[in-house]
């Protein structure tokens, strides 16, 4: 029996049924529940922008959906985006969520259904993990069971894109490496490469939204963000940021942004240790618990997209990692198709870590 959250009670099921999906996983880490429920709370009880289903056997849960309907630019038309899809290992329960779903895509004359996506921030925990299910999810990725792409698959659904993590290797070899690499590019090019300034932050998200506007973004499904937008993100993270791994890099003579990447703490490590918790006295050491990172994002503008400034600012990462502690790092998710990202990663011995698969249905 499918069963659509209307009120508190229900939403709270729809939150913790991970808790006792994943109560054997070895590397599942629980969210946050307070934040996922006051996330969740405004996106499905307050503005309805989402809606959130139950699947219901004798009034025991045995599967969850979140899906949204929006307007996609690259194909002019409204779309259906799910999310926060996990069940038991059974079609008939994965069915009956979609079959709901679909239903109401027809009531609204949606015929196409895509994801996974954050409905909060689509550049982060997008895909259904195919590759990876030995090793913990860093901060802002995804972690589900293997049976999930058999699910989708049994259903209907089709791969559309694959986004990968990459795991560089952390060393001296590499550390010198980067130096070479940097020096050649400052010989070529008068371009200055520094941490965030978070003193003149208004100033520094003018700048980003700049590099947004002209760099070529991997963002297929949508526009490249507003300002807004981007100051919203900006502030829901702010007390993650870390300056020394926030990275903004500009043509020295003109002070035209040409680049940027930004760089978290992975606080699930220690999210691992309170199980979705909030424990603000850790959070607050984070180098005692913390010795990995993500890069969340690094975007520059096409004049300077093969000329090795992406590694200018990976440089000035690496110094941040060794004041933070931090011994080993994934970048992405990247799409499949963003090989120049790939390829300067493979240059320090960078491995495809995980795969996360974006699925798509015609209905």
């Amino acid at each position: 029996m499918i069963k659509e959250v209307t009120g508190v009670k229900d939403l709270k099921r729809f939150i913790y049924f991970v808790k006792d999906l994943y109560k054997d996983s070895e590397h599942y880490i629980y969210p946050s529940f307070y934040i996922v429920f006051k996330e969740l709370k405004k996106e499905v009880l307050v503005t309805k922008s989402s809606k959130a289903i139950l699947s219901l056997s004798d009034d025991k849960l045995l599967g969850r959906l979140l899906y949204t309907f929006k307007y996609n630019q690259k194909f002019d038309k409204n779309v259906c985006y799910f999310s926060y899809f996990d069940c038991i290992d059974s079609s008939t329960v994965a069915n009956e969520l979609f079959l709901y779903m679909e239903a109401d895509m027809k009531n609204n004359k949606i015929v196409y259904s895509e994801g996974t996506y954050s409905p909060f921030d689509p550049d982060n925990r997008r895909g259904i993990l195919v590759k990876g299910f030995d090793d913990d999810p860093v901060i802002f990725t995804s972690y589900n069971y293997p049976y999930y792409e058999s699910l989708l698959i049994n259903y209907g659904y089709k791969k559309i894109h694959d986004t990968v993590s990459l795991q560089p290797v952390i060393s001296e070899e590499n550390e010198r490496k980067l130096n070479a690499l940097v020096s050649m590019f400052k010989r070529r090019f008068n371009v200055e490469v520094s941490t965030i300034d978070l003193k003149n932050i208004d100033s520094e998200l003018e700048d980003i939204h700049k590099i947004f506007e002209v760099a070529t973004t991997d963002l297929l499904y949508q526009e490249a963000p507003s300002l807004d937008m981007i100051r919203k993100v900006a502030k829901s993270l702010k007390p993650l940021i870390k300056k020394e791994i926030v990275i903004i890099a500009r043509e020295k003579d003109s002070q035209e942004p040409i680049g940027f990447a930004v760089c978290l703490l992975d606080y699930n490590q220690i999210f691992k240790l309170t199980k979705g918790r909030l424990n603000i006295l850790k959070f607050l050491r984070p180098k005692k618990y913390i010795n990995r990172s993500r890069a969340m994002m690094q975007y520059v503008v096409p004049k300077y997209q093969s000329s090795g400034l992406i590694i200018a600012i990976y440089d000035k990462i690496y110094e941040g990692f060794k004041k933070l502690g931090i011994k080993s790092f994934e970048a992405g998710t990247i799409m499949e198709e963003n090989f120049k990202s790939m390829t300067s990663f493979s240059k320090f011995g960078g491995e495809v870590k995980k795969i996360y698969r974006i699925f798509g249905k015609e209905i």
